[in-house]
């Protein structure tokens, strides 16, 4: 199909009302401050860091965490985490993340012992306390990098983006999920 001239500016025009607006800050914080923003105050529904109802149970299984928790120990790179601002409220809303946050919850409460790693399996078997103290202050040290939507991301916004994150990746089979050159060549 080639674009006529007036479909291309009515494209143009329809980009430019169906934008968002969103400002956006990249911040990194310790496992141990986005833990403790996530604890304080979740009894009552205070916390600065929380999981809105839009979002999914928590559906990870204790390997899958362990594998999280596995994946931070060995310096790994994770996906960022994704919050927006809640004005009114003076909170973040965890837009995408909310298993991270959970599992790491967890593991510092000493609520998951470590199973099924692959990497370091003399690990399965072990809770957060039962690591020694350097290791302890090294995980909660451990930087992570949080985008945090402005105020201007409405709910709408937040909504959309978390569907957009969590429904736009396909997922494969295990023996799928990473193709080397060789089998490409083949």
């Amino acid at each position: 199909m080639t674009a006529t001239r007036d479909l291309v500016e009515k494209a143009e025009e329809q980009i430019e009302i169906e934008m968002k607006n969103v400002d956006y800050d990249t911040r990194e914080f310790t496992t141990e401050y986005l833990v403790d923003k996530y604890l304080e105050g979740i009894d009552n529904e205070t916390n600065e860091l929380y999981v809105p109802e839009y979002q999914r149970e928590f559906i990870w299984s204790c390997q899958r965490q362990s594998r999280f928790i596995e994946s931070l120990i060995l310096g790994l790179p994770i996906t960022p985490f994704f919050a927006a601002e809640i004005p009114d409220a003076g909170r973040l809303e965890i837009v995408d993340g909310s298993h991270r946050i959970r599992t790491l919850s967890a593991f510092l409460k000493n609520e998951l012992c470590l199973t099924g790693l692959t990497k370091l399996t003399h690990l399965n078997g072990f809770k957060f306390y039962d690591f020694p103290l350097s290791h302890q202050r090294r995980f909660k040290n451990i930087p992570v990098i949080m985008i945090i939507l402005s105020s201007k991301a409405t709910s709408e916004v937040r909504k959309d983006m978390f569907d957009r994150i969590n429904t736009g990746n396909v997922q494969y089979k295990n023996n799928f999920v990473f193709e080397t050159v060789e089998m490409r060549c083949l």
